[in-house]
């Protein structure tokens, strides 16, 4: 008999291609450490994307100091978030996506589902467009278009393997990444070129931009919100939760921090060119191909969770069976969307990413503040996790006291909206700062826990499924 390694029970042959989507993670499937965590995210957002995207501080006209705080007040309030939702993946043992239903409802969640897949997918191809700029500035007889659909081949490839292969590859990104940083900042500093400008005071007239930068790096930070139980949730039920919280935090944040802050200080030294390709002329063109390779972990954890929320919509009116193959056409519908985005967008690339953040806030600021009371100040943790597959369970087909405060929060921060398609009355009053995603967490926040107080936090209004029974919807099993 051939021998197989085991890990928490699991052997490796099993364990080689995920076979578990949208499924309830079994105990006796439970394993890993609290702080491969901070391995994964710090992987995860040590990359390319983060150092252009620090770049954008500067291109949006902050100095280099005002450019650090914002920067550092957007990574630490984002993530404050979103490490908070990272402890319900062990206590719960399913993706983020189908916990909202313990929120909004078994249809209820289906938007947030929805937003769910317009965040991966946007993502995704954000990031397939800096992989390719880095790549042609290392072979620059290949175009573009060439380069973005190269760059998703060993992200589409690590996807289809799944959470396990995910954990393993991360940590080894961590030692390289990290390396890379080092090297070129130590490159970069080398060079003595000295920054003359960019260190002044703050004027008034900068408070909308310094808004608007805080708000892009905490919602780089909170878009992780909707993906990051997904890569918790095989952990042991009862691992620490502050641990879990601090791993996930300090994972984010450092990666973010470096790789942001170089781009913020690369940016600086030359803000008429491209961030990616200063770095290359001034630390080495060897660093281009590593800084696109940076990007296979992200990429593959957007088409991951886009693939769980595709799932996750399925469900709504179809029995799903978790299978390899459902999990590898929905990866793949993940990807070839991401691709024909990145192909049609990527010379408009700034500020159509800019506008898409700000969409984002919109959305998802109001749903994580709801999900985030509920949890810990409502249920305190305790859910019927059987429910979250049927519009029969305890939480209905539409849940309104989740729904309604939603949809408020929604209509609140239009006022206070800045989008190229329509600016909101209170942007000119505030001097043109977008504090849309400020009012939605507040509107949100109180209004939910309002409404979750007077009908009694452990109860639940009447179920209001969409279909009798609702016994033919759902998930069933596993299936190789």
């Amino acid at each position: 008999m051939a021998n197989t390694a085991t890990l928490g029970g699991v052997s490796d042959a099993v364990r080689s291609i995920e076979s578990h989507s949208i499924d309830v993670i079994p105990e006796d499937e439970r394993h890993g450490k609290v702080r491969s965590q901070f391995m994964l995210w710090f992987a995860t957002n040590a990359n390319v994307f983060n150092f252009v995207l620090g770049g954008f501080a500067i291109a949006f006209g902050l100095n280099l100091f005002w450019a650090f705080v914002a920067l550092v007040l957007g990574l630490c309030l984002g993530m404050a978030f979103t490490a908070l939702h990272a402890v319900q993946g062990p206590r719960l043992g399913v993706p983020q996506m189908i916990q909202s239903r313990g929120q909004f409802g078994f249809y209820g969640a289906i938007f947030i589902f929805l937003a769910s897949i317009l965040l991966d997918v946007g993502f995704l191809a954000a990031q397939l467009v800096v992989q390719a700029q880095a790549m042609q500035g290392t072979v620059a007889g290949i175009g573009i278009p060439v380069w973005i659909v190269i760059a998703a081949v060993p992200s589409v490839l690590l996807g289809i393997f799944g959470y396990f292969w995910i954990h393993r590859i991360q940590p080894a990104l961590t030692v390289i990444l990290a390396c890379t940083l080092v090297a070129g900042a130590a490159l970069t500093l080398a060079s003595h070129r000295t920054l003359a400008p960019g260190m002044g005071g703050f004027k008034l007239s900068s408070f909308p931009i310094f808004i608007a930068v805080v708000g892009l790096f905490f919602m780089d930070m909170l878009s992780w919100a909707p993906y990051v139980s997904d890569y918790s949730r095989y952990l042991p039920k009862n691992v620490s939760g502050p641990r879990t919280f601090w791993a996930v935090f300090g994972g984010n944040v450092l990666g973010t921090l470096l790789y942001a802050g170089l781009g913020i200080y690369i940016t600086a030294l030359a803000p008429k060119g491209s961030s990616v390709t200063v770095i290359g002329s001034l630390a080495g063109i060897w660093i281009l191909p590593i800084l696109a390779i940076s990007l296979v972990g992200s990429d593959t954890l957007n088409a991951y969770t886009g693939m769980l929320a595709v799932e996750s919509v399925r469900s709504s009116w179809q029995r799903v069976v978790a299978s390899r193959r459902a999990r590898t056409i929905g990866l793949l519908v993940m990807f070839i969307i991401g691709v024909l985005l990145a192909e049609t967008g990527y010379q408009t690339f700034l500020n159509s990413f800019e506008n898409f953040i700000n969409v984002l806030l919109f959305l998802f600021v109001p749903w994580s503040v709801i999900n985030l009371i509920d949890f810990y100040l409502v249920k305190r943790g305790q859910y019927d996790v059987a429910s979250f597959f049927s519009p029969a369970g305890q939480y209905g087909g539409w849940r309104w006291r989740a729904i309604i405060p939603y949809v408020i929060a929604l209509a609140a921060e239009v006022p206070f909206l800045d989008q190229t398609f329509y600016t909101g009355p209170m942007v000119k009053v505030l001097g043109g700062a977008d504090l849309s995603w400020i009012v939605g967490f507040v509107v949100a926040g109180v209004l939910y826990l309002v409404i979750s107080s007077s009908l009694g936090g452990g109860q639940q209004e009447a179920p209001i499924p969409s279909r009798a029974g609702g016994s033919d919807v759902g998930f069933t099993g596993v299936n190789d």
